[in-house]
């Protein structure tokens, strides 16, 4: 092979064992690079990689039958082995029968050199040794026994055997083989496959017999009372012990006491749901360590503050980190985990719902005894759901619209792993460069579909800390694909010491855990083909029973939502130095010609939200007045305005975006800002789009504190109603999500609340409420209208298709609009996938030449000229309108993409058939052709 073959090969084998990472990571920083691996480095890596595969435990001893005849003392056979007793005098037996030991190892004869040898050979031993009767060869060594109620107790050196011996170790009782080391190492079976024996953990005794009840679904059964033993039908692997816990009318909970694993049993199909899979012990594809996270109910991850260490993890499956109890409870179990040595207790219960199973943890419950430690990150039940690279199916991962995973999709190769924060990173942790562009999560939640089995996860508690994963079997590190939600206890932050770019130090939340309780409900979806469209309708049913989200969308309504822009500042000269100045881009006038050629182009209705409108808006300070600016037109111009959209029976949604802002008007940078974990103030960056660094040639924002929501959003609710306005649109507000780490101490959970808050009180004092700019979940309750949904994934590389995950959920509940046809790159796509997804059209729009916006902060806009946008977006609209406003309150039943023909269902039975190619939209009863 040649030196670049054999190169390109260790890369290949090199990615092929890459094992997940368990990183901690500060909130809104990026992965740090992983290094660059030599040839040598390569080859010491697989090699370590294949070494710490698992394997079965594997006995040592050496000794011949002959030798144990002559040498030992036997007492007894069973099972096909001859057990051999060697007293603790042996030495000095055979030395007599030789004729006593010389004084000096150089007197001894050749005999006695020979005999010196073996006695040594035989100290190696333990006490007791079997000897194989069909080899003639030991089997197992057993060092010492254990007093128990039958006599006395031996388990062999490596743990493949057990035998109960009389108190005196003369009479051999019975001897059991482990049934797999790699499963369990109590589990042991009889030679004629009847018995199964349970070790208690100290080996000390035993805990519980089963004895053989036949086969069912292809597993050999064991019963003892009223639990029972599964192993695989060749008796080659041990699947678990287990009881019969709590259940209702629609689950059952199945539990194994001895490994904190359990099943949820759907009783209507008989499919049970795994808190780990039941043969992850055998997968040879995983290291120990992964094969212990596949197992574990609980994985904990904790930062050592003096090292700067942030990557402990913890497992609950590996006895090495984590002893437990088992309880029953009302309606379920609690386990208490003890990770003694790192020193954390984290107690969870688990309880059935009606329709569900619930994780739940209180934060307050957890213990950190250990000083030096701090508990950063939890996952709960991170494998429930997993899937087997044998078995067939799909994760559904809410990333913008959303997008499916499917499962063993060959991306092995694919180093970086899907994680992404849940409603988006927290921004309070400025990252030194831009990241890559992704989709952002605003629902807390996901799928699963295996087979004809679906299951939804919903973050119920601690959304606001919980970040989504997902990788596929081999990127794993195992054969199984695998998603979950983990949830940060702890926020953390890296800083660079002396403008250094080097030495990166990581900082913890100071003081006891701040963040929410944290609770996961799945809800097993028992239904004959059951898919995506399932899930986003169980999803659906959950946000209107259980978080208060109502019917808003109602019959024969389909708006264009219109996006306008007022002011910016721009620099230019004055005397001939540069200074900044509030310029128009769109005056009160110009936006209401806007709108008057939209509705002479057959525009109907319109929801008009419209940026910059004030002058603390275009100067992007802190902005709750409500007063027109004087530069767009002042009281008269907005006045002719609103009584021009009132006339029309248009809505409208004067914008207050208050997130990000310059000193001023009663708030200030050194006073009102958000502080990061590391004690600096956060600053919003502007970054070079060419390079990705921080644009020195921009003055920074700063990060308003979330301890300021409630008093911003509170003089809006107030201010607007005043001046006579019955909408607002919030910006970032609704879909952003951060804390304050310094003296205000608030976290993500705390910053939800506060927004939550004020969303109620700007809900109740506005008659067309809130218009959220894209919306997190927990702003869903409170919204009216939605712009801005996004028609497409992050496309991380992961992802299979995208689906309108999201529209699906919310269609026909909330009313809500595509993002910007004309910022698209390809608009007539855009519009066709605004058809297909129930989409009302948006556009975005300014009245003077893009070019004003050359250097500002608008810049972005280069597409928003109305001269070319009014006459096609009024087409558009004219077109789509008539199908959008026959399904405009029904919910979304059905989506499917074959090639190029995506076909969507409706709950009121209407069909909508779109053909990207060809550029037409049918339904009942209508059909209309792009392309004219």
């Amino acid at each position: 092979m040649g030196r670049i073959g054999k190169k390109l090969l260790l890369c290949l084998l090199a990615a092929a064992v890459m094992t997940v990472p368990c990183s901690a990571y500060a909130d809104g920083e990026e992965a740090e690079p992983a290094p660059e691996l030599t040839e040598e480095d390569t080859e010491e890596t697989a090699a370590a990689e294949e070494k710490a595969k698992r394997s079965e435990a594997v006995e040592k001893a050496e000794l011949s039958q002959e030798d144990a005849e002559q040498y030992l003392k036997k007492i007894g056979s069973a099972d096909g082995f001859d057990v051999y007793y060697k007293d603790k005098d042996f030495d000095d037996e055979l030395w007599e029968k030789a004729g006593g030991k010389p004084k000096s190892k150089k007197d001894y004869t050749e005999e006695q050199q020979l005999l010196a040898d073996k006695i040594a050979e035989l100290k190696k031993l333990g006490e007791l040794v079997i000897i194989d009767t069909k080899t003639g060869k030991a089997a197992a060594s057993f060092k010492s026994g254990s007093k128990c109620d039958e006599g006395r107790l031996w388990v062999s050196d490596a743990g493949r055997f057990f035998i109960i011996t009389n108190e005196d170790t003369t009479k051999v009782i019975r001897l059991r083989q482990v049934v797999s080391t790699l499963d369990s190492r109590y589990a042991f079976i009889s030679s004629d496959g009847k018995t199964v024996e349970i070790l208690k953990k100290d080996l000390r005794g035993i805990d519980e017999t089963f004895t053989y009840d036949g086969i069912e679904d292809g597993r050999r059964v064991y019963t003892a009372g009223d639990s029972f033993a599964w192993l695989t039908a060749d008796r080659k692997h041990f699947l678990g012990a287990y009881r019969s816990g709590a259940e209702n009318e629609k689950l059952r909970m199945i539990v194994d006491d001895r490994s904190a694993v359990f099943g949820i049993e759907v009783k209507d199909t008989g499919y049970i749901w795994w808190s780990s899979p039941l043969e992850a012990t055998q997968d040879r594809a995983a290291t120990a360590l992964l094969a212990d996270e596949l197992r574990s109910s609980n994985v904990l991850r904790y930062g050592v503050p003096l090292k700067r260490s942030g990557n402990n993890v913890l497992r609950s499956g590996n006895e090495n980190d984590c002893t437990f109890t088992v309880k029953d409870i009302k309606d379920g179990i609690r386990v208490e985990y003890d990770y003694k040595n790192a020193g954390f207790k984290v107690p969870v219960e688990y309880t059935l719902g009606e329709d569900c199973l619930i994780a739940a943890v209180k934060v307050s419950e957890i213990k950190e005894t250990n000083a030096a430690n701090v508990v950063t990150e939890m996952t709960v039940l991170g494998s429930l759901g997993a899937a087997s690279d044998k078995e067939e199916g799909y994760y559904v991962i809410p990333d913008g619209c959303g997008a499916l995973v499917r499962f063993n999709n060959n991306r092995s190769f694919q180093n970086n792993i899907y994680q992404q924060r849940v409603y988006g990173n927290d921004v309070t942790a400025v990252p030194q460069n831009k990241g890559a562009v992704t989709g952002q999560i605003y629902l807390p939640a996901y799928g699963v579909v295996k087979e004809d089995n679906a299951l939804l996860a919903v973050a119920a508690k601690g959304d606001s800390n919980a970040y989504l994963t997902a990788n596929v079997s081999r990127q794993s590190g195992s054969s199984y694909n695998i998603c979950n939600l983990s949830f940060i206890l702890r926020s953390t932050d890296s800083f660079y010491m002396s403008g250094s770019s080097n030495e990166k130090y990581t900082v913890f939340e100071s003081g006891s855990i701040k963040s929410d309780d944290i609770e996961m409900r799945y809800y097993p979806i028992s239904k004959k083909g059951a898919d995506y469209t399932d899930i986003a309708e169980r999803y659906r049913r959950y946000l209107m029973e259980e978080k208060g989200v109502t019917k808003r969308s109602t019959a024969g309504e389909a708006p264009m939502y219109l996006t306008l822009y007022g002011g910016v500042m721009k620099k230019k000269p004055v005397l001939g130095i540069p200074i900044s100045l509030r310029t128009s881009v769109t005056s009160y006038g110009q936006a209401a010609d806007i709108i008057g050629s939209l509705g002479s182009g057959g525009v109907e209705d319109m929801v008009i939200s419209y940026k910059n409108w004030t002058n603390d808006g275009i100067k992007n300070k802190v902005d709750t007045d409500g007063k027109p600016s004087g530069k767009l037109g002042g009281r008269s111009g907005f006045g002719k305005l609103t009584d021009l959209i009132d006339e029309k029976g248009y809505s409208f949604y004067p914008v207050s975006d208050n997130r990000d802002f310059y000193s001023g008007n009663g708030y200030y940078s050194f006073t009102d800002t958000a502080v990061r974990v590391s004690g600096s103030y956060s600053r919003i960056v502007s970054y070079d789009r060419a390079y990705g660094i921080p644009n020195k040639f921009r003055k920074n924002m700063s990060l308003l504190s979330p301890g300021y929501f409630g008093e911003v959003l509170g003089d809006i609710s107030e201010n607007y109603p005043k001046n006579g306005l019955e909408g607002v649109s919030l910006g970032d507000l609704t879909c952003s999500l951060y804390g304050d780490y310094g003296k205000k101490g608030i976290s993500r959970a705390k910053a939800e609340t506060l927004l939550e808050e004020g969303y109620s009180r700007l809900d109740s004092s506005l008659e067309n409420g809130i218009l959220a700019d894209t919306a997190n979940a927990y702003a869903l309750p409170y919204v009216s209208r939605i712009k801005d949904v996004p028609l497409c994934s992050g496309r991380s590389d992961i992802f299979d298709e995208d689906i309108p995950f999201y529209q699906m959920v919310l269609h026909g509940v909330l009313p809500y609009s595509s993002e910007a046809i004309n910022g698209s790159a390809d608009p007539e796509t855009a519009v066709l996938m605004a058809a297909a997804t129930g989409s009302c059209l948006s556009y975005d729009m300014i009245y003077e030449e893009t070019g004003e916006l050359k250097d500002t902060e608008l810049d972005t806009l280069y597409y928003a000229n109305y001269k070319y946008w009014t006459d096609t977006a009024a087409r558009e609209q004219s077109l789509l309108a008539p199908m959008l406003e026959q399904v405009s309150d029904s919910f979304m039943t059905g989506y499917e993409r074959d090639g190029d023909i995506i076909t969507t269902d409706y709950s009121n039975g209407i069909t909508v058939t779109t053909d990207l190619v060809e550029h037409t939209v049918s339904w009942d009863g209508g059909a209309i052709d792009l392309k004219d």
